[in-house]
């Protein structure tokens, strides 16, 4: 499996909007990665989490970064609509 990071913080208003987005996309098993992965979620609030974001040199919210194999391989920072993140997927 493909994991997503979403870094956010429940003061940012583009996080509330891309969270439901991220959380459509990687439930629906018909959503794959373009090496034909599944994806899995996990949701880290910068503010209670700081040294995490930090290791991962995040500046800006929403940061979302993709590990394959426990491997860094791609990140995206900003609101993308549902068709930038799909976009996103299929290049994992």
């Amino acid at each position: 499996k493909a994991v997503l990071v979403d870094f956010y913080a429940d003061w940012c208003n583009p996080c509330k909007m891309i969270s439901p987005l991220l959380e459509k996309l990687t439930s629906d098993e018909t959503v794959k990665t373009g090496s034909g992965r599944s994806l899995d979620l996990v949701t880290v609030d910068t503010d209670s989490e700081f040294d995490l974001a930090t290791k991962y040199k995040v500046r800006a919210l929403p940061t979302v970064i993709a590990f394959k194999d426990g491997q860094k391989v791609d990140q995206f920072v900003g609101a993308l609509n549902e068709d930038g993140i799909r976009q996103f997927i299929a290049k994992l």
